[in-house]
């Protein structure tokens, strides 16, 4: 393995496409990143979360 692989592994990055695509959750009236788990924002309290896959 690779330094580069054991990092990825580490973070949490697949290199496999068949994995499930990584998804970026934000407001979309601030836009301020969120977790996979806000469902209101701690920052404007909206309720609209986009989900981006990236």
């Amino acid at each position: 393995m690779s330094s580069l692989d054991g990092l990825f592994t580490v973070i949490g990055i697949g290199r496999d496409p068949t994995e499930q695509t990584p998804i970026h959750y934000e407001c979309r009236r601030c836009g301020k990143t969120l977790s996979k788990r806000d469902t209101v924002c701690p920052l404007c309290g909206s309720t609209d979360v986009a989900e981006i896959q990236l």
